[in-house]
C-alpha cells in the first residue's frame, strides 16, 4: 500500500505468497490473479485479507464493474473455456458471455473496452455481451487502462505508451522508451 502517491510502499498481505499479474478494484473489493499458483483471489477490505474463488479458465485479464463490485469480467484463454466470462457474485460462479479475449478497461459503467492480441480495440456498452470495433493501438498490447469514458492508455510490448482521448477510436504516442 502507498499513502504518498506511489513514492513508497508497504506490504499489507501475501508478501512472498502470491504473484499478482492482474489486480483490479472497484471500491474496497480487489480481484487478483496469482499466476504462480494459478488462482483467482478476492479481497473485500482493500487487499488486507484474501479468499480464493474459482476461475473460469487460465486468465488473461479481469475487469470489475465500476458500479457494482460484485460484477466482474474475466478474459480467459488456453482451453475450451476461452472467451469472456461474467460473474455477478464476486467470482463464486461464472457464465461465458463472449468469445472475445484481450486486455480490459472498464472506467465507467457504460464503457467497457477490450484490446485483443493484434491491437484491435472494441467497445461494449452492455457489460461485455456485444462489442463493436472502435480502432487499433498499432501493436501488441502489454497493458491497458481506462481513466474516464474517453481517456485510455495502452502500453505496447516495445515500451511505447499510446493514449486515446476519444474512447479508443484513435491513438497517439504518449511516450516512448
Amino acid at each position: 500500500e502507498s499513502t504518498d502517491e506511489g513514492r513508497s510502499w508497504e506490504p499489507i498481505s501475501l508478501l512472498g505468497e502470491a504473484d499478482f499479474h492482474v489486480l483490479r478494484s472497484a471500491g474496497e473489493r480487489v480481484y487478483g490473479y496469482d499466476v504462480t499458483n494459478d488462482r483467482l483471489m478476492v479481497s473485500s477490505d482493500a487487499g488486507r485479507a484474501w479468499a480464493q474463488v474459482d476461475r473460469p479458465a487460465p486468465l488473461v485479464d479481469l475487469a470489475a464493474d465500476p458500479a457494482d463490485s460484485n460484477h466482474v469480467l474475466a478474459a480467459a484463454a488456453g482451453d475450451a473455456s476461452q472467451g469472456l466470462h461474467e460473474s455477478h457474485d464476486g467470482g463464486r460462479s461464472w457464465e461465458r458471455i463472449s468469445d472475445r479475449v484481450g486486455l480490459l478497461a472498464w472506467p465507467v459503467p457504460e464503457r467497457l473496452l477490450l484490446v485483443d492480441g493484434g491491437g484491435d480495440v472494441f467497445l461494449s456498452t452492455d457489460g461485455g455481451r456485444r462489442f463493436e470495433r472502435r480502432g487499433a493501438i498499432g501493436g501488441e498490447p502489454a497493458a491497458f487502462l481506462g481513466r474516464s469514458a474517453g481517456e485510455f492508455y495502452a502500453a505496447l510490448h516495445d515500451g511505447t505508451i499510446k493514449r486515446s482521448t476519444d474512447g479508443g477510436a484513435s491513438w497517439t504516442v504518449h511516450s516512448t522508451p
